[in-house]
């Protein structure tokens, strides 16, 4: 059952990206200074988040059944 396998790790990559662009910068301009220097303060897009959670779970699931039977 190696289709589980690929399938798994296919929804482990759509997964991590949607965790990576769930960041993004603070649309308000929130920043604070270091070093004399403006670091702009970031904001998580819960949904996307969480959706990239799931995909996570879902992809190790698969994977975890292809690797059973």
């Amino acid at each position: 059952m190696i289709y589980f396998t690929y399938i798994g790790l296919c929804a482990n990559l759509i997964g991590s990206l949607f965790l990576a662009f769930s960041v993004s910068e603070n649309p308000g301009g929130a920043h604070q200074l270091v070093e004399k220097k403006k670091v702009f303060l970031t904001v998580i897009n819960k949904r996307r988040f969480n959706c990239g959670v799931w995909f996570l779970v879902g992809g190790f699931i698969i994977q975890l059944v292809g690797t059973i039977l």
